[in-house]
C-alpha cells in the first residue's frame, strides 16, 4: 500500500460563523452599521438611492422584445418575448448589429422571458403565465458552444418542463404568484424568481438542471416592491442582481445581494436602487460582462426604442468586498496529496462557502497544463487529480482565483 504525504496551504483563515462571533450590520455605508459585528447577518439598512445607468445602445428592430440577456464570448446574447419566433440573436456589443441568430428547432416561443447560462448550457425560459392558466410551462437547455459562431445556425434543445405546486387554480387572474421572467443556474440547479402580481413580491424556486419533468421548490419569498423580470448572478463577486419595474408606476429599479452563502440569497446583504430617471422604461433583462460590469435591456415603449444600459455595482458593494469586517472571509485549504515514492498524486481543494474558483496549473517550464473552473460546494472536498497531467521537472504551480481573491502556491517533489 502506498503511504502520502499531506501539504497543507492555508490560503484564508478566518472562519464562518463560529461561536462567539458577533452577527449584525457590516457595511460601512448602512445607516445601521455596527463595527463590533464580524458577520454579515442580511440586517443592513440605507438610505434611499436613485441612480441613472449610462445608456449604452440602442437594440435593431428585430429584437425590440428583448426579454433575456447573456454575455458570452464577447457577443450579447438576447431573444423576443411572447409570439416571437424560436430565435436567440447574437450582437456585437460595438456596432450594436446582429451577428449570429441561433433558431431551437424543436422549441415554440409561447412566452419566452429570460435566459441564463452556466458552465455547459444555455436555458431559456418558456414559462411566461402572464394570466395564471398555462399548463405547460417548460425551459429549453441547449450547449452553450452553440453560442459560438458567428452565424445563423440551428440547434436541437433538451426540455425541462415544471410546474408549481402551490398552484391549485388556472382560472385567468391578475393577482396571481405564478407568473415567471427571472431566473438563474447555480450549481446544477435553476433559481426561479416569479412575479407576484397581487402583493408585488418574488418567491424564490428551486428545480433540476437536468431534462424531465419537475415539482419547483418553494424557497423564500422577498418583498421586491415590484414586479421582478430579470436576473444575472455573478459567482465571482458573490452578487445576485434582480431587476424589474413597480406595477402601473413603470419606474424601474434593481435590487443588489452580496455575501451570501450557497443559495441563500434573500438572506444576504441586500440593497435596492431606483432607477426612477428611466420612468416608462420597461426593463426586462441584466446580465453579467466581468468583474462588477452588467448590461440592462429594457423592450420598446411608447416614449423609447428597446436599448441596453451599463450598470456599475461596485459603488455600492466594495464596501462590503474591502472592508475587514465586511464580506467574511472565508476559508479555502489546499491539501497537495502526493505518494511518497512517485507520482504527483492529486490536490484536494475545500472551501467553508459555495463558490466558483478559477484554477490553473503550470510546470517547471512555464508550461500551462490546465486551466478551467472548479465549482466548490460548502465544506466539502474537491479531487483534482495531478497524475494524469504532462508535467515537466519537479515543480508546479499552482493559481486559484475566486472573486477579489487571488492565491498562488508552488509545490517541489
Amino acid at each position: 500500500m502506498r503511504s502520502y504525504l499531506i501539504v497543507l496551504f492555508v490560503l484564508t483563515s478566518v472562519l464562518t460563523k463560529a461561536y462567539g462571533q458577533s452577527a449584525g450590520c457590516t457595511d460601512p455605508l448602512a445607516l445601521n452599521f455596527d463595527e463590533r459585528a464580524e458577520v454579515n447577518d442580511g440586517s443592513c439598512r440605507y438610505a434611499p438611492v436613485v441612480h441613472t445607468p449610462p445608456f449604452a445602445f440602442e437594440l435593431p428592430g428585430e429584437v425590440s422584445e428583448t426579454s433575456g440577456l447573456v454575455f458570452h464570448k464577447g457577443l450579447l446574447w438576447t431573444h423576443n418575448d411572447s409570439g416571437g419566433k424560436p430565435v436567440l440573436y447574437g450582437l456585437d456589443t460595438t456596432s450594436a448589429k446582429i451577428v449570429s441568430r441561433l433558431t431551437v428547432s424543436n422549441a415554440s416561443a409561447i412566452d419566452w422571458e429570460e435566459i441564463t447560462s452556466d458552465e455547459d448550457y444555455l436555458y431559456i425560459g418558456d414559462f411566461g403565465n402572464n394570466s395564471g392558466t398555462r399548463r405547460d410551462l417548460t425551459i429549453y437547455r441547449i450547449s452553450i458552444d452553440a453560442l459560438s459562431a458567428k452565424a445563423d445556425t440551428t440547434v436541437r434543445a433538451d426540455v425541462i418542463g415544471l410546474h408549481y405546486p402551490e398552484q391549485k387554480e388556472f382560472k385567468k387572474s391578475k393577482t396571481h404568484s405564478f407568473d415567471c421572467e427571472a431566473f438563474v443556474a447555480f450549481n446544477d440547479n435553476l433559481y426561479l424568481f416569479t412575479k407576484d402580481r397581487g402583493r408585488q413580491n418574488t418567491q424564490l424556486y428551486r428545480l433540476p438542471a437536468v431534462p424531465g419533468k419537475h415539482a419547483a421548490v418553494l424557497l423564500a419569498d422577498f418583498p421586491s416592491g415590484g414586479l421582478i423580470t430579470g436576473a444575472s448572478l455573478n459567482e465571482f463577486e458573490n452578487e445576485l442582481i434582480l431587476v424589474g419595474y413597480v406595477q402601473n408606476l413603470w419606474t424601474p429599479f434593481l435590487w443588489i445581494f452580496t455575501d451570501f452563502e450557497e443559495d441563500q440569497f434573500f438572506s444576504a446583504n441586500k440593497r435596492r436602487i431606483e432607477l426612477v430617471n428611466l420612468a416608462t422604461t420597461q426593463t426586462e433583462a441584466v446580465c453579467h460582462l466581468g468583474n462588477k460590469q452588467y448590461f440592462i435591456s429594457a423592450e420598446s415603449s411608447p416614449t423609447f426604442s428597446a436599448r441596453t444600459f451599463r450598470f456599475d455595482s461596485s459603488p455600492w458593494t466594495d464596501s462590503i468586498t474591502d472592508h475587514p469586517k465586511g464580506k467574511a472571509l472565508r476559508k479555502i485549504d489546499v491539501q497537495w496529496v502526493r505518494p511518497e515514492d512517485k507520482g504527483w498524486g492529486k490536490l484536494v481543494v475545500r472551501s467553508g462557502v459555495g463558490r466558483k474558483a478559477r484554477l490553473e496549473i503550470t510546470d517547471a517550464d512555464q508550461r500551462l497544463l490546465y486551466r478551467g473552473y472548479l465549482g466548490l460546494k460548502k465544506n466539502e472536498d474537491f479531487v483534482f487529480p495531478l497524475d494524469g497531467l504532462e508535467i515537466n521537472g519537479n515543480k508546479l504551480e499552482i493559481i486559484l482565483v475566486s472573486g477579489r481573491k487571488f492565491f498562488t502556491s508552488t509545490f517541489e517533489r
